[in-house]
């Protein structure tokens, strides 16, 4: 069976344009598509009354439901099933990411049953998947209307084989291009500049042989990280981190550019976990 594209439902306005970018992405590369809701409210613990209980189950399967006309209504043919998890969203949306393709939040802002949005749960959720998690602001433009350009971070490290695998296919299936970013943070030399595009060709070298149709810019910025990512961001469809897993411990590193990149990026940020 196909891994499947996992998007958080809330009831937010957030969670909505993630759906859309989830069911676009979904369409794009033949995946089944899970409208997940996870809520610790919904155990039977004897917190609730029975019959309360009962009337909340019924409120976020409708939920759920809607949503899931809402997807069927734009692609008929799309395989959308839904998941209703008696756990916090957090924990519900990194168990389904288990065996997913892409996990998708939405961002910024308050509301909705659970806060299904990029705070705790987001950042969970983008710190804890095995998978890429695709994070989405209410701000960001429909799939279809963003721009034909996705900014992917190159750091030199180990993560860059994964991060630039993801983009490259992405861009192929989306008909971008790749604005390949590395940023330096500090004025440079003449002499520094050259190593420095030499080593970013080096990085992303032999991926347009399995890409021919996706064009590519390398670009070498004197900004720091935190600040090209989030410039790049104002005219692209996606920018694209990488993220370490943690020898010894549960989750990735996220670390102070992906946060800055979450947090002010002015389009949907997609965080891919690599190994070290």
């Amino acid at each position: 069976m196909p891994a499947p594209i996992i998007v958080g439902i809330d009831g937010s306005a957030h969670a909505w344009r993630a759906l859309d970018w989830a069911a676009d992405y979904a369409v794009r590369h033949r995946l089944p598509l899970r409208l997940v809701h996870g809520s610790r409210a919904l155990a039977p613990d004897g917190t609730i009354p029975e019959d309360a209980l009962r009337r909340l189950v019924a409120e976020r399967e409708d939920l759920l439901g809607e949503a899931r006309q809402y997807v069927l209504k734009q692609f008929p043919d799309l395989d959308v099933t839904t998941r209703l998890v008696r756990t916090d969203p957090g924990h519900a949306l990194v168990e389904a990411g288990e065996d997913a393709a892409l996990v998708a939040v939405g961002s910024r802002g308050l509301g909705g049953f659970e806060g299904l949005l990029f705070g705790s749960v987001g950042l969970y959720t983008a710190a804890h998947a095995r998978c890429p998690v695709l994070v989405v602001s209410r701000s960001a433009p429909y799939p279809s209307d963003a721009p034909a350009r996705i900014v992917v971070g190159v750091e030199g490290g180990p993560t860059d084989e994964a991060v630039l695998g993801w983009a490259f296919a992405e861009a192929a299936s989306r008909g971008a291009a790749i604005v390949a970013l590395h940023a330096v943070g500090g004025e440079f030399s003449p002499r520094r500049r050259v190593i420095e595009d030499m080593e970013l060709a080096e990085a992303v070298a032999g991926r347009p042989e399995h890409f021919p149709e996706v064009a590519v810019e390398p670009l070498v910025s004197d900004r720091t990280a935190s600040q090209a990512l989030v410039e790049a961001s104002e005219n692209a469809a996606l920018v694209v981190v990488g993220a370490p897993r943690r020898t010894g411990l549960i989750g990735m590193a996220l670390g102070r550019v992906n946060h800055a990149a979450l947090h002010h990026a002015r389009c949907p940020v997609v965080v891919v976990p690599a190994e070290h």
